[in-house]
């Protein structure tokens, strides 16, 4: 019976008759891990270890020499010190993040193909240009910023936006609101910041797809409704992202409407100079402008209501 059952198992099961079980064939060791992990680096960032992320990056660069994900590092190193106040290291990372990124993007430079050159380049203008306000030495950092922008005006636009953006940061307080060309809209006409004299403005300049905008929205919609009666001007310029603009613009009347749901009188400029001028690189972006057209706060983040409430307030009085 058992020689049966035995038969049975290798005519049906394809079982071995071999009592002996068959050595398994050797598997290959897996990949080592590469020496650095970019999100392990931004966590010791996150959490203020600045010590640590320097020493992944340093074994890095020992293993990998200085590779896109080094000169990634770099950059996020500068923003990390900048983050913690030692501008000592945030000034050294920075300027060493600027003259890798700029040697591998080339002269000309080649923005393409080249993501981890263009963001670390980015990065590096931002840190150097406030490592020096922190200096004291606005003027320098102004003219670091300007003369970075100049250098790149066929760079692709989210550097551009970059450099603007911190220019904004350091500057635009207190000056006059930059006007700027609208390529089309949605919603109501938008004749210009100079046809609003006399009205408080706000600017939410926004992307369809950024969830922290759409998140936004129920805290925006509140502080129109609360706002506009006092006389304040919501305006929501964005720009298309994509070479297909009729989609886009869709797209944007469709999230607008289902998403914001924000009053007729709402305007919606579509205009690529608006992004740029106002350096967003990041959405949303707020800039609050007051009765004269002179910007009083430039606050390119996610906000509550009661900080948008505190923002507007002072532009009543």
């Amino acid at each position: 019976m058992r020689r049966l059952a035995a038969l049975a198992a290798v005519l049906f099961l394809g079982l071995s008759p071999d009592p002996t079980p068959t050595p398994a064939p050797p598997v290959a060791p897996p990949a080592p891990p590469p020496m650095i992990d970019l999100r392990m680096l931004r966590f010791k960032i996150s959490t203020g270890d600045l010590y640590s992320a320097e020493s992944i990056l340093e074994t890095h660069r020992a293993e990998s020499g200085e590779d896109g994900e080094y000169v990634l590092g770099l950059a996020w190193l500068a923003r990390g010190a900048a983050l913690l106040g030692d501008w000592k290291a945030a000034s050294r990372y920075a300027r060493s993040a600027r003259e890798i990124a700029v040697a591998r993007l080339g002269n000309p430079p080649v923005y393409e193909g080249h993501s981890e050159a263009t963001y670390a380049l980015g990065a590096a203008i931002e840190v150097e240009a406030q490592a020096l306000v922190v200096d004291g030495k606005k003027a320098d950092a102004l003219r670091l910023l300007d003369e970075s922008a100049k250098a790149r005006e066929n760079a692709p636009y989210n550097l551009r936006a970059r450099i603007e953006k911190r220019r904004n940061q350091i500057a635009l307080v207190g000056q006059k609101a930059p006007e700027f060309r609208v390529d089309d809209r949605v919603g109501a006409e938008f004749a210009g910041l100079g046809a609003l004299a006399g009205k408080p403005v706000v600017l939410f300049l926004w992307w369809e797809s950024c969830g922290d905008c759409r998140a936004e929205a129920p805290a925006l919609r509140r502080t129109v409704e609360r706002f506009t009666p006092r006389g304040v001007v919501f305006v929501a310029p964005t720009r298309y992202y994509t070479d297909d603009p009729a989609a886009e613009k869709a797209k944007i009347e469709k999230t607008w409407r289902d998403t914001y749901a924000l009053p007729p009188a709402v305007s919606v400029p579509i205009s690529d100079e608006a992004m740029r001028r106002y350096g967003v690189s990041a959405t949303p972006t707020f800039v609050f402008i007051d009765r004269g057209g002179t910007v009083r706060a430039y606050l390119p983040y996610r906000m509550t209501e009661e900080r948008l409430a505190d923002a507007i307030e002072p532009l009543l009085r």
